[in-house]
């Protein structure tokens, strides 16, 4: 048996593949719908974070606003989001997703193979296993987070 610390090199280190290999997928679906990676993890921040203002996208990607602009004009061509004033500051400008049914099928047809891949190793493990590394995740999230806000200086 390999020891605490053995395995958890082993696993740092399949974190980080997992890391790469997740930023190449994105590459992949993104190039595929005909956006960039960075246009459609902006579109991912919009659409879980709705609405939200440009001046937030960019402080979440750690993008200038000017980026951000030229990246919010590419989404809004694409009829991927559009921008809404705010009811209570009309001054202000929020992102909000624009529901898009060719693209959704599209991009769930292209995940389907992780989809697929990911239930079927679920498969093998307990409800109990399944729950432990939910909370493992969500822990490692939470984490993250703080650490690219701790990061950017924010």
């Amino acid at each position: 048996m390999k020891s605490k610390k053995e395995l958890i090199e082993e696993l740092s280190q399949s974190m980080q593949r997992s890391g790469t290999l997740t930023v190449l997928h994105t590459n992949a679906v993104a190039d595929k719908i005909g956006i960039s990676a960075t246009e459609f993890e902006s579109m991912d921040l919009i659409s879980h974070n709705q609405p939200m203002s440009a001046g937030h996208l960019a402080m979440r990607c750690g993008l200038t606003t000017g980026a951000i602009t030229g990246i919010v004009d590419r989404l809004e061509r694409a009829g991927l989001v559009k921008r809404v004033r705010d009811p209570e500051d009309r001054r202000r400008v929020l992102l909000t997703p624009v529901e898009n049914e060719a693209k959704k099928r599209k991009v769930r047809a292209l995940y389907r193979p992780m989809s697929q891949a990911f239930e079927e190793i679920m498969e093998e493990c307990t409800p109990e296993q399944i729950q432990f590394l939910v909370d493992i995740h969500n822990k490692m999230s939470d984490r993250v987070e703080m650490i690219i806000t701790e990061l950017r200086g924010q």
